[in-house]
């Protein structure tokens, strides 16, 4: 197994692509902090899921969009299991609306929970990982950054907040890498969650098309990504971006 014994926080963790993480973490061998804002139920049916299949979990409530939050998730997190080696940054939300109807709650909600999210809890968590000279950072990003049209569907503002993590990723990779820290992050294509049904219907079979394995992806093929960067097998790479996406980026 190769995250044995490793422990591992997943923000969004209870839900889509954040639940396929935290059980693929926990099946190889990862003791798991489950993050939710506001399901406790379903973070704690997946706890116990976890752990009767002989893992280690806990959950724990935290709104990421404010540093407290982030700051308590990862005391909370040392309390628990005393290290943190590997932080999944996969809490986000999805706005799908035209660009001259998006409104200043509209921005405020990306910005604070998928940009402000992501700053705060890496700040959260790097002092600790630079003092062990050890840790695995993996934001989710998105594809969004890199294709435009979606047959329909509009993600101008959610586009802004995805592509500031894409922008901070390489420099705080460079900072990190001589403490031994790895910075990266997983874009996914269109993955067959509950967040495609906040997405306008017409449009995901649009999109559909342009994907050229002609299928939505699945949670496990992201989990994968994840997997593979947050183990020791990707320890000399950084600042990258791995694209999950059935080859839509190509087109």
């Amino acid at each position: 197994m190769k995250l044995e014994n490793k422990v591992a926080i997943v923000t969004g963790g209870s839900r889509g692509i954040g639940k396929a993480i935290s059980k693929r973490f926990a099946g190889d061998g990862a003791r798991l902090v489950v993050n939710y804002r506001d399901d406790a139920d379903a973070a704690g049916e997946l706890v116990d899921d976890i752990r009767a299949a002989g893992g280690e979990a806990i959950s724990v409530q935290a709104d990421v969009s404010r540093r407290p939050d982030t700051d308590r998730l990862c005391a909370s997190t040392l309390e628990a299991f005393g290290v943190i080696d590997i932080l999944v940054s996969n809490a986000g939300i999805i706005i799908d609306r035209p660009y001259i109807e998006s409104t200043d709650d509209d921005w405020q909600s990306a910005m604070d929970t998928n940009l402000r999210g992501f700053f705060n809890v890496t700040q959260s968590v790097l002092p600790h990982m630079i003092d062990r000279k050890y840790g695995r950072i993996i934001a989710t990003g998105s594809i969004i950054n890199e294709v435009a049209d979606f047959g329909g569907n509009k993600y101008s503002v959610c586009a802004a907040s995805k592509g500031g993590i894409h922008g901070m990723l390489r420099p705080i990779a460079a900072e990190m890498a001589r403490h031994g820290i790895t910075v990266n992050s997983v874009s996914p294509g269109y993955i067959a969650t509950e967040m495609l049904e906040e997405i306008d219907a017409a449009g995901v079979e649009e999109a559909l098309r342009l994907v050229p394995m002609r299928r939505y992806g699945k949670p496990d093929e992201i989990a994968a990504a994840m997997a593979f960067l947050a183990s020791d097998d990707a320890a000399y790479i950084t600042g990258q971006t791995l694209r999950v996406n059935g080859g839509m980026s190509m087109n």
